[in-house]
């Protein structure tokens, strides 16, 4: 089997020569860990061409290549294949010439061995990327994602191997349930980019009102770490932790996402710490009580800016984190510290969380990490804690033919009903943008830290896998009573008023080449100088780069018509959307520069 060995080293020398391979595991490991009955079917598929996982053959008995020929005719309006699994190679030497890109994925190291043996990839004449993990993390597949990136999804298909599905139902299953997930998570991504492109720039110029006297997330993990942290969400059964948290309210750090501080001040109970995030007008709501003071905010930067500003006025204690959108990269006049995102600002609270308790000093035991009000569901067919200003506002807004019940099964249906298990009911109705934050959760859980305890002490909702789950009086049992305050920022950051000033020149320099360009492009048949005058300032404004990537921020959905949907967008239009976002950009960045 050495021979078998070194056969198998050589073929993957050969594929990275042309194509890319992406593994968690080395793959020459894998292959030592197949056991003498894999051994000899990879043998038997060297020397006789008949390739039998788990006693089933991967491919036709009578005629390999034409069952392959089949399958890839169906591939015909593709541009770009995502597979899983592929067995043997059989079907890449028959694809059509549309398809250019194809992504391999796969969990099994015995189809991994053979279809590098088999070497039948060598036959193909699209760009391949090889994707290999046993994808037991619901967040494996996060590592292929720039893959992704530029490819039309309505010109994209998934593939899965029938015969290697068959033999290994469940690897496979679990394989394109993962794939599936990908994309759909991707859709949710890309609505969330076209929704607030114009919003991130403008938010991120704004609060260089305040960010220059705020302090950063990095003064925060300095801070003695507590023994326990609660986490509060605004999920419906919120509510019911209200007593529990008022009895032991000295026992622990209570860090609030936005949505829940209203509903929690209402119950006499304050945040030490508030996290926000959303940059949406409507957010502002939650930080116009007094009350809101009470807490120290730690936001993102693109955080809607009546929030910081209001909290400001009441010398509230402000910090932020890093953003990585260019212009706050720009603008920042140091780091400030970066989070995890998961899609809600409980994930960014949860990450902030988990690295502040790892600081804890050595042999003082295992942090608690504690979540309440994280339902991430619709238990009772409620989308909101009772208490919260979204649903006061929708309680003013109701009339006979628009009830707050109605409002509750609008939200629950606004994406497709997904059913998961829950804490006190054995199934709750939760959506594919929840369960996306369900999914990171237990990832995160997955990862498990002897140094903290995870415990979801959540009245009610779904059930997050690799948490504890308790009650909340009995999570935070044994714990002493702790005094935490927050200390003002000291000092001040100076503000990025030169680099402002040169982002604001490039930005009008911008709008006047595109506005030109614009004008340029209507003309039906243009002469000689008309065509050089249009590519020489295109070339000008691609040199303008820092200033041409914020500005492009705001035409995502432009910019994603071309790159991932494959609509024809004219020039014309192009132009002229480009010249609108860098005079709306400059508008923001000149009201920041000059007071």
């Amino acid at each position: 089997m050495a021979d078998l060995a070194a056969e198998y080293l050589s073929r993957i020398e050969d594929f990275k020569k042309q194509h890319a391979l992406i593994s968690s595991e080395d793959p020459a490991a894998l292959f030592m860990r197949l056991n003498g009955g894999e051994l000899a079917a990879l043998d038997e598929g060297v020397s006789q061409g008949r390739w039998l996982l788990n006693g089933k053959l991967l491919h036709s008995d009578r005629d390999a290549s034409r069952e392959a020929a089949r399958a890839a005719a169906a591939f015909g309006s593709a541009r770009a294949l995502v597979c899983v699994s592929v067995g043997a190679g059989y079907i890449l030497g028959h694809l059509p010439a549309t398809v250019r890109d194809v992504l391999i994925i796969e969990p099994n190291p015995f189809c991994l061995a053979a279809f590098f043996l088999s070497a039948e990839f060598k036959k193909c004449r699209a760009r391949l990327t090889l994707y290999t993990d046993a994808l037991t993390a619901t967040d494996a597949l996060e590592t292929i994602l720039p893959w992704l990136q530029g490819k039309n999804l309505k010109q994209t298909l998934i593939y899965v191997h029938p015969a290697a599905r068959a033999a290994d139902t469940a690897l496979y299953t679990r394989a394109y349930e993962r794939v599936v997930q990908l994309f759909e998570k991707r859709s949710v991504n890309q609505a969330t980019i076209v929704k607030f492109q114009r919003l991130w720039n403008k938010n991120i110029f704004l609060n260089q009102r305040v960010m220059p006297t705020a302090g950063t997330l990095h003064d925060l993990l300095q801070l003695p770490a507590p023994e326990a942290i609660v986490l509060a969400g605004a999920g419906p059964s919120l509510a019911e932790s209200f007593g529990e948290l008022r009895a032991n309210r000295d026992r622990f750090v209570l860090i609030a996402a936005d949505t829940a501080v209203v509903p929690l001040a209402k119950a006499g109970i304050y945040p030490d710490l508030a996290f926000a995030a959303d940059p949406q007008w409507v957010n502002h709501h939650f930080a116009e009580t007094s009350d809101a003071a009470h807490a120290a905010w730690v936001m993102d930067p693109v955080v809607c800016p009546q929030i910081p500003r209001a909290l400001a006025m009441q010398s509230t204690r402000l910090f932020f984190w890093n953003n990585v959108f260019l212009s706050d990269r720009v603008l920042r006049p140091a780091d400030r510290g970066d989070v995890a995102h998961g899609g809600s600002v409980s994930t960014n609270a949860f990450d902030m969380a988990t690295r502040w308790l790892l600081n804890r000093r050595a042999g003082s035991g295992p942090g608690r990490l504690i979540l309440v009000g994280q339902d991430l569901s619709f238990p009772n067919r409620q989308a909101h804690c009772k208490g919260a200003v979204l649903e006061a506002q929708v309680y003013a807004r109701s009339h006979r033919l628009s009830a707050m019940e109605q409002h509750n099964l609008r939200q629950m249906r606004a994406l497709p009903v997904l059913w998961v298990k829950g804490i006190r009911q054995a199934r709750v109705a939760t959506n594919a943008k929840l369960a996306i934050f369900l999914e990171w959760f237990a990832a995160r859980a997955a990862e498990k830290d002897p140094l903290i305890r995870l415990i979801n002490s959540t009245y009610d909702g779904a059930h997050i896998a690799g948490f504890e789950h308790a009650p909340l009086g009995l999570a935070l049992e044994g714990l002493a009573a702790a005094r935490f305050s927050v200390p003002a920022v000291r000092e001040a950051r100076s503000p990025a008023g030169e680099r402002m000033a040169k982002l604001i020149e490039d930005l009008a320099t911008i709008a006047r080449l595109m506005q030109e360009n614009a004008r340029l492009s209507l003309i039906a048949a243009p002469d000689q100088k008309s065509l050089q005058k249009l590519n020489a300032n295109d070339e000008h404004f691609k040199s303008l780069k820092t200033a041409k990537d914020i500005a492009a921020l705001a035409q995502q959905a432009l910019i994603l018509k071309i790159t991932e949907h494959g609509e024809d967008v004219n020039a014309h239009e192009f132009y002229h959307a480009m010249a609108r976002a860098a005079l709306e950009v400059r508008h923001w960045a000149r009201k920041v520069a000059l007071g």
